[in-house]
């Protein structure tokens, strides 16, 4: 039995960046081997995403993805071959796969776990109650498909560690994997293209709580009077009213909002006129584990990164400062807003410290999180199965 085969029903688009290029990624490593049956979900349901998705045409969204599942499974039960890599979100598949009668037909497989289900609902956005029925199920299921899989793959040892436990599963069956964006170039010497002694500083988001948006909008406040920090944000979410209700009564402030959800180039080009992005400033315990997307597309693009102390940050530092890189991202305490301010008030008057951030940041994204890297680091996983 040979060959490699992609099941999943997900988004495949560069909206939803993950899915389709570690599919990319997979495809170059394995050439013929490579063989994929992955039901896209339309486009205009997920742009944003799986969970947005559920928030807005949810009946017609939920058609699809059983309709989806069982056109997956009618699939696997058809064909056979020695690995399957089960596409996010895959924890229904994942238990199929690991039936008995099924198990024979992919002995190895890769669970692609970007995000737990389970905690997203319970822990993360509060939609249900741990002691709920819903809750429960959902949490056997996905510990079901945990335990089917060879490899679990997450985006960060932190996450590792995390489901490990969560899910009581052995921590050597995760495996990390950073995740996949489009193909970006740097936008340049930003030191050279700044207005001197004034700053643009971009934050992407879905403002969901792990994002910090409150202590963002006080570090706003605090900056008030400067005329040289300009803020612009794009994105809207769960904890959109902080910032709403700062506009409404400063409608006068350094604060532009471009409300809403827009098409990834949308979001590039706002990065790319950026002089300074802002990262997440949550202080629960998502944040400290995880890298959200808009960062990489921050640090690929080449832009000064400011975000929170985090488990996964110091990490990344720390493995910076072993191989005398210089640090990727400029770090404050979660949740402080004065200490925010205080930082883009250095990076704005240092230019020689601008430059050496956006630099240093660029150069981990080529190191640890390119498509190059990634692929690496896929088959290095494939091997050891």
């Amino acid at each position: 039995m040979k060959g490699f085969h992609v099941l999943g029903v997900t988004q495949v688009n560069d909206s939803y960046p993950n899915v389709k290029y570690k599919l990319v990624a997979l495809e170059r490593l394995l050439g013929e081997d490579y063989v994929d049956f992955v039901v896209p979900l339309d486009k205009t349901d997920t742009s944003q995403g799986f969970f947005s998705a559920l928030g807005s045409s949810r009946l017609t969204f939920i058609w699809r993805l059983l309709i989806g599942h069982i056109r997956v499974m009618l699939y696997s039960m058809q064909h056979r071959a020695k690995s399957v890599y089960v596409c996010y979100p895959g924890i229904f598949l994942a238990a199929w796969l690991g039936l008995p009668f099924m198990r024979r037909r992919y002995p190895v497989m890769y669970l692609d776990a970007f995000i737990s289900l389970y905690d997203t609902v319970v822990f993360d956005r509060r939609l249900l109650r741990e002691d709920s029925l819903l809750a429960k199920f959902l949490y056997r299921l996905e510990k079901r498909a945990f335990t089917a899989a060879t490899v679990i793959i997450v985006d960060t040892p932190e996450n590792a560690q995390y489901y490990s436990q969560l899910f009581n599963m052995p921590l050597d069956r995760f495996y990390t994997v950073p995740l996949c964006i489009p193909p970006l170039l740097p936008a340049g010497a930003k030191a050279e293209e700044k207005r001197s002694g004034s700053i643009r500083c971009v934050f992407v988001g879905t403002f969901v709580p792990l994002q910090g948006i409150r202590a963002i909008v006080e570090a706003v406040k605090l900056l008030a009077d400067d005329a040289g920090i300009d803020f612009v944000f794009v994105g809207d979410g769960q904890d959109a009213n902080y910032l709403q209700d700062y506009m409404e009564t400063n409608p006068e402030s350094n604060v532009s909002w471009h409300r809403g959800h827009f098409p990834t180039q949308f979001v590039i080009n706002q990065i790319s006129d950026a002089d300074i992005c802002l990262g997440i400033f949550g202080d629960g315990p998502k944040a400290q584990r995880v890298l959200p997307f808009k960062i990489y597309y921050y640090l690929a693009l080449g832009m000064p990164v400011i975000t929170a102390t985090t488990a996964t940050t110091k990490r990344i530092l720390a493995e910076c400062h072993v191989l005398e890189d210089d640090a990727p991202l400029l770090l404050v305490p979660p949740g402080d807003a004065q200490s925010l301010a205080n930082a883009l008030r250095r990076l704005r008057d240092n230019p020689v410290e601008f430059a050496s951030a956006g630099s240093a940041g660029a150069n981990y994204y080529r190191r640890v999180l390119s498509g190059t890297a990634i692929q690496q680091s896929l088959q290095n996983m494939i091997e050891a199965n």
